[in-house]
Parts: C-alpha cells; sequence; structure tokens
C-alpha cells in the first residue's frame, strides 16, 4: 500500500531464552520497531495470524516445533512471505544452515552473537521487507491499471448498466491497495451536466456514510475530513478521511475518484498515496474516453 505506515514496523523473537529476549527488545527500540516475543513455535505462529511481523528472529530448537517447521509455514503463506526469517542458532554445521535456507529463511545469526551484529542483520531486514512491500504495491498497482484498461474496452462492457457492474468491481479492487475502508466514484461524461455515482460494496458499517451524498465533482486533489451534514445533532462523518484525485481528459472534468478511511489523519511520513492514486484517476479517465470512442465505432 502507498500510505504511511499506522504502526511500527513489527520484530518478533521465537526463543525461550530471556537474556536473548531482553537484547532484542531493546534493538527494537533502538531501530523504531514494535517488538514482541514467543517461547514456542505454536505461539508464534499465533501470534503472526493476529498480526504479520516485518521481521522474525528464530530458534532453530524448540519443544514443539522445530524453527525449519515455523519458517517454512510463515514463507509458504501468502500474506507472510516476504516477512523477513532470521535463524538465531548455535547450530553450525553446513547441514543445519542448509536445511535453514531450504525452510526459505532470509538469514543466519550464529550464538553467542553481538548485540552490534544483530542490530545490523535485522536492520538489513527490515530494509529488504520495505523493498519488497514497495515493489510489491507498484505490481498491483501496475496489475490495477491494466484490469482497468481490459474491462472497459471489453466489449461487454458497452451499455451503461455493464459498464457501472464493471466500475464496482475495479472500485472493490482500488480499495484494498490503498487501504480504504470504501471508494466511490463520482463520473459525468464530456459535454453533459447529469453525474453518476459508483460505490464500492464493502464498507466498515455494511453500507456507506450519508456524507456520500453531498460531494460531487472536484479538480482539486487532496486529502481532508469528510463534509459535515447540516441538521445533524452529532456528526457521525467526523471520524471520516476522504482523499480525492480528479479524472481529466483534455480541459474536461470527467469525475473524481474517492478513498474513504476511518480515523484520524496520518502522522507526517513517506507517503505516495496521493501522487499514486491522481495517476490512477488519470489512467481511469482516459480508458473511459477511449472506451466510449472504441463503441462509438463499434456502433458504425
Amino acid at each position: 500500500m502507498f500510505r504511511p505506515r499506522s504502526s511500527r514496523p513489527l520484530i518478533l523473537l521465537v526463543d525461550d531464552d530471556p537474556f536473548q529476549s531482553e537484547v532484542a527488545s531493546y534493538i527494537a527500540e533502538e531501530l523504531d520497531c514494535d517488538f514482541e516475543f514467543a517461547l514456542s513455535g505454536t505461539e508464534a505462529l499465533a501470534k503472526v495470524a493476529q498480526r504479520a511481523p516485518d521481521v522474525v528472529l528464530l530458534d532453530v530448537k524448540m519443544d514443539d516445533l522445530s524453527g525449519y517447521e515455523v519458517c517454512r509455514r510463515i514463507k509458504t503463506l501468502p500474506e507472510t512471505a516476504d516477512t523477513q526469517v532470521l535463524f538465531v542458532t548455535a547450530r553450525t554445521d553446513e547441514e543445519d544452515l542448509l536445511k535453514g535456507f531450504e525452510a526459505l529463511a532470509n538469514d543466519y545469526l550464529t550464538k553467542p552473537f553481538s548485540a552490534r551484529e544483530l542490530k545490523a542483520r535485522t536492520k538489513n531486514a527490515l530494509r529488504t521487507k520495505h523493498l519488497l512491500d514497495t515493489i510489491g504495491a507498484r505490481t498491483r498497482f501496475l496489475e490495477l491499471q491494466q484490469e482497468i484498461t481490459e474491462k472497459l474496452e471489453a466489449e461487454e462492457a458497452g451499455t451503461e448498466e455493464k459498464r457501472a457492474q464493471v466500475l464496482v468491481t475495479i472500485l472493490d479492487r482500488i480499495g484494498p491497495l490503498f487501504g480504504a475502508d470504501g471508494v466511490t466514484l463520482h463520473t459525468r461524461r464530456p459535454g453533459r451536466a447529469e453525474t453518476r455515482t459508483a460505490v464500492s460494496p464493502s464498507w466498515p458499517d455494511g453500507a456507506p456514510p450519508s456524507y456520500l451524498a453531498v460531494l460531487a465533482l472536484s479538480e482539486d486533489p487532496r486529502i481532508e475530513k469528510a463534509p459535515r451534514l447540516p441538521g445533524e445533532s452529532r456528526d457521525p462523518s467526523g471520524d471520516w478521511l476522504v482523499v480525492s484525485a480528479p479524472l481529466w481528459v483534455g480541459s474536461e472534468l470527467l469525475g473524481t475518484l474517492r478513498l474513504h478511511r476511518r480515523g484520524l489523519p496520518p502522522a507526517p511520513g513517506d507517503s505516495t498515496e496521493l501522487e499514486h492514486l491522481v495517476a490512477l484517476a488519470g489512467h481511469l479517465a482516459r480508458t473511459l474516453h477511449r472506451a466510449d470512442l472504441i463503441q462509438e465505432l463499434r456502433g458504425h
């Protein structure tokens, strides 16, 4: 996703040695990371299911599941495949090292190790995880652009009803990519005054918020709080944040694509969310316009 992280990166230590936990927690704080620990493989997998860590420091020898098995399960799940797993072990035999890498481990630390080495390797693992997250988000973004082109230019999307259905499926794909609770699209055809609204099907309360009724086309890309509705004693939209991007075709404002998210504005930090939303809105605008031209040609 392109938005700033809502929480710090997470480091998970899986080891029954209290000294290792003390060292790892200190290093996590120095690296501005959250820290969790687990005493067994089963407990580790349960914690991974609750919140996917960025880095796992994993002992090989445990009473229930071996570190190899825990690593294999983490790395073969799609949602945690990019998690960086570092084995922390006293085993240095070549066979043990090979078993670790066959289990898809990313790195090895040999006990005893220095705190400086652990910090350096963990910091490198965090960089790798961030890079993989960025590449993954960019890949999904390009795949979504291709999907938009293919679906809207398909011959079966020529009618207004079919196009509306296609747009809903596209909005449903945009939401998870940007970590949004809902997505809307206000559009109008070039030269026409009437507008249409497409709404993604999934929302936290089962239905979109009421303030959507007062939204219209906007040419200004921005992040802002949801508008207030007059006459309400309590504003239920106050905890919604809206990120908007315009759809331009030449000098014609074709529509506005919006992300809707519960919560406060994100903390300052590196984020390309608005930049990517504007780029996606531009691609959507060009595709809609091109689809209209294609349908006109097919009609002749």
